[in-house]
């Protein structure tokens, strides 16, 4: 209860912190509602016909095919690897300044003029380097976590079409499959979310801080990533449900207001949990030492 007073109290004297996530989660928001994907796709009629081996056998013969022509493949590459870092730095141009606020919040710097230009001016190319590392290695842990999981599929899928003495190997492969990836996937959240504050507190040797963090105090920070991951997929699998409320104008704005307040104030509270709590754990750390 304390901590959700000083995060208000802080919330109160830099006001913009929560104006601006909430006019970014709006973006995000109104983008994902009314992209044409979501509109054709996002309810769950969606799996109705949804053959999971199949579309990753599709991927695989589609990235063979992909490379059949180097020379266009690896100049498509380049073009995409270049377009994301463009759209990394345009994040880094924006999120550096808040992030930056967010910072001297958590560590109760007093407020001063020019926080968000001074942020822009130091964190807006450490930012998009961490943006574009981030997603390059988002893709490759979520393709990972994709193929990890089809012995586990194909067992279940076994075990339907009438192989009874597949029971108790398909029970402990699905189990085993299902805590790798919870753990893998959570501990990977949990380093790359908290190398965030760690490169705007230190100007070199960030990363290495947020992984000595994360190792020591990973069974106090899992369960409120967890807890966080949990309502944001409530949230959509609640979109989907009602695929977006798309059927109406009216509901589908409703729908979009609704969603667009709860995920800021969610976004809101988890990234100022982040900060407050990696600013806890630095203090702890280096007054120990």
């Amino acid at each position: 209860m304390k901590g959700f007073r000083n995060c208000l109290r802080r919330a109160r004297k830099r006001p913009g912190l929560f104006l601006f996530l909430a006019v970014v989660t709006f973006i995000a928001t109104f983008i994902e509602q009314y992209n044409p994907w979501t509109q054709a796709n996002a309810s769950f009629g969606f799996f109705k016909n949804f053959d999971y081996i199949a579309i990753l056998n599709g991927f695989v013969h589609s990235t063979i095919d992909f490379f059949k022509s180097p020379k266009v493949a690896f100049l498509t590459i380049g073009a995409a690897i270049l377009i994301i870092f463009a759209l990394c730095v345009v994040l880094g141009l924006l999120f550096s300044g808040y992030f930056n606020q967010l910072s001297n919040a958590t560590f109760d710097k007093p407020k001063k003029r020019g926080e968000y230009r001074v942020g822009i001016g130091r964190y807006t190319f450490k930012l998009a380097f961490y943006f574009f590392i981030s997603i390059i290695l988002t893709a490759l842990v979520v393709i990972a976590v994709l193929y990890s999981a089809i012995p586990a599929i194909m067992s279940v899928k076994q075990f339907f079409l009438g192989s009874a003495g597949m029971l108790l190997p398909t029970i402990l492969l699905c189990f085993v499959t299902a805590v790798a990836v919870f753990f893998a996937v959570m501990f990977y959240a949990l380093y790359v979310t908290y190398i965030l504050p760690s490169i705007i507190c230190f100007r070199r040797g960030g990363t290495g801080v947020a992984f000595r963090m994360v190792n020591g105090y990973c069974w106090y920070l899992l369960p409120r990533t967890l807890a966080y991951f949990i309502v944001m997929l409530g949230i959509r699998v609640l979109l989907w449900a009602v695929h977006y409320g798309l059927a109406s104008t009216s509901a589908a704005i409703c729908i979009l207001v609704a969603s667009w307040m709860i995920r800021t104030i969610v976004n809101f509270v988890y990234f100022y949990f982040v900060f407050n709590a990696y600013s806890a754990m630095k203090g702890d750390m280096f007054d120990s030492e």
